[in-house]
């Protein structure tokens, strides 16, 4: 499924992308990556790379092209794009780092098709390039129909499916594992709730997550909302309950918008509702 390398070489690229810190703790760190891109080129070429482009910190949802042009949102990736010249090769060690959009994959193949480049993905293809350069054919049905082209564009929408797919995956593994802290009482990003306070805990390999506590301030006031708000017998509305609030905390500041907030908020804290029936 994919085209022999050529020989005709100008310069050797090797091109680094990490999102967040938890890829470098599963193995893909830029070091990881820098360390094979060189040995795959010392061993396909026998000599070393020429440049490295890392893109630190930089999601692969990311378009490399916007309207034909090099992203700026890709830094490292921009200046890669606008470097290139003639029989120049890239080396990614995985289709995902480059990119996880098959729209995007598809949409870049031509630049690289313009220019003459050759790209491996030395970690899932070895010395098999998924791109590179054409030559004059002869003659005959070969000058119509580019038949390794046409599988090579098929090969790349493939896998960037699978690695649009894997994205998707990840993003509702790291949503379950959100809901699963918030529902045993730790804050899942932004302030702490009305009521609460965080509180810094240490978990396995130093893993640092803050519990929700109740605030010695402000609890007995929330405490007072969510009583109120569970009162069936007795149903008073947003505002009234704001008014009822002010009336016994005069400092509390309480209003319509801020009781709303408080009372729909899912998760709260350890003591969500156990003390406030």
């Amino acid at each position: 499924m994919s085209i022999e390398p050529i020989q005709r070489v100008h310069k050797i690229y090797g091109y680094l992308r990490v999102s967040t810190d938890e890829q470098a703790k599963n193995g893909i760190s830029l070091h990881t990556q820098k360390r094979e891109i060189t040995d795959f080129v010392r061993r396909v070429y026998d000599c070393e790379v020429d440049g490295f482009y890392t893109d630190d910190g930089v999601s692969g949802t990311i378009p490399t092209l916007i309207n034909g042009e090099a992203n700026p949102d890709r830094p490292a990736m921009s200046q890669l794009l606008n470097a290139l010249e003639e029989y120049d090769v890239i080396v990614c060690t995985r289709l995902d780092r480059f990119s996880r959009s098959t729209t995007d994959m598809l949409n870049i193949l031509p630049f690289f098709d313009e220019i003459n480049a050759t790209i491996y993905f030395s970690e899932q293809f070895g010395e098999n390039a998924v791109v590179s350069p054409r030559f004059q054919k002869s003659r005959g049905l070969e000058t119509r129909f580019d038949m390794a082209a046409y599988q090579n564009k098929q090969m790349m929408t493939q896998l960037s499916s699978f690695a649009e797919f894997e994205r998707g995956t990840i993003a509702d593994r790291f949503a379950s594992g959100k809901l699963h802290w918030a529902a045993k009482g730790y804050s899942i990003g932004g302030c702490a709730p009305y009521g609460f306070k965080k509180e810094v805990e240490y978990h396995g390999n130093s893993k640092r997550r803050y519990s929700l506590v109740p605030d010695p301030e402000t609890y007995p006031i929330f405490q007072h909302v969510m009583k109120l708000h569970n009162d069936k017998k007795n149903k008073k509305s947003l505002q009234k309950i704001a008014d009822e609030i002010n009336s016994v905390y005069p400092g509390a500041k309480m209003y319509k918008e801020k009781v709303k907030r408080i009372v729909h908020r899912k998760f709260q804290g350890k003591q969500l509702l156990e003390n406030c029936a």
